[in-house]
């Protein structure tokens, strides 16, 4: 019952889950960073489409691209989730990671939330699958990738964080409040933390940035990381994460922490 996939309410955009976080991704750019710079975004892991309702509103009809391995959760998105509403978004029925590798364009966003839970796909964790998304950024694209953690448990984000370092020069870790996930970003080019609060100010000054996307920031200015623990690096050849997520798992049930889960 941890698994929440997507959200639908016509009438609300914020659901204070990891969705509107990869939001904020481009924005840990050297201001001024602008909405007008988005104009591509790619999903992995698109679901019934959350974040790419939420990016539409944010960022206007920019093309977004949405990868989606499973065709009936597309089908339920057109049904009840108000997927078929967005003329921006062009839905991929396939694995998230060869249709990037084979997708013609360059994105401002690529983000990753791609999940069976609580499994990340291994294929989507490892150092080959990080310079496919690099190699289609734009030169101040930024990869945003959700990732699960446990209360005393960080595995998982230090070896994703330690991999994307390989391949980003700035990485950052936020964590989602009240929940067990963290949005890890990772951009093109070096940028500061300092550049995200610059870019909040200026947004929030413009007077016409949507509120979704200053609230998106205010949460990750608020739950960033200090860093994370330099670990190991994944690799095509080697990605124990069903190891890991399982040995996390057993290790938290047989903690006794399961109630705080509630």
């Amino acid at each position: 019952g941890q698994g929440v996939h997507s959200v639908y309410d016509p009438s609300n955009l914020d659901y204070n889950g990891p969705w509107e976080q990869f939001l904020v991704g481009p924005f840990f750019n050297a201001p001024p960073y602008t909405l007008d710079d988005v104009e591509r975004i790619a999903i992995v892991g698109l679901a019934a489409g959350t974040s790419a309702r939420q990016a539409t509103a944010v960022f206007g009809e920019i093309p977004i691209d949405g990868y989606e391995i499973d065709p009936k959760i597309i089908e339920i998105g057109e049904t009840y989730f108000g997927l078929d509403e967005l003329d921006n978004l062009n839905v991929h029925a396939e694995d998230g990671r060869w249709g990037l590798a084979h997708s013609p364009h360059q994105y401002d966003i690529i983000a990753v939330d791609a999940y069976r839970p609580p499994y990340i796909p291994w294929h989507m964790t490892t150092v080959e699958f990080f310079e496919i998304a690099e190699a289609h950024l734009t030169q101040t694209g930024v990869l945003a990738i959700n990732v699960g953690r446990l209360p005393n448990d960080r595995r998982l984000i230090n070896g994703l964080a330690t991999t994307i370092a390989r391949i980003f020069p700035s990485v950052y870790v936020m964590d989602i409040p009240h929940t067990l996930n963290s949005i890890i970003y990772a951009t093109k080019q070096p940028t500061s933390e300092a550049f995200l609060a610059v870019n909040y100010n200026n947004l929030y000054k413009s007077g016409d940035t949507h509120p979704l996307l200053l609230d998106a920031m205010n949460t990750t200015w608020e739950n960033k990381q200090p860093g994370y623990e330099t670990t190991t690096v994944f690799t095509d050849d080697l990605a124990p994460i069903e190891w890991i997520t399982n040995d996390m798992i057993l290790g938290f049930m047989l903690g006794g922490d399961v109630s705080s889960l509630q």
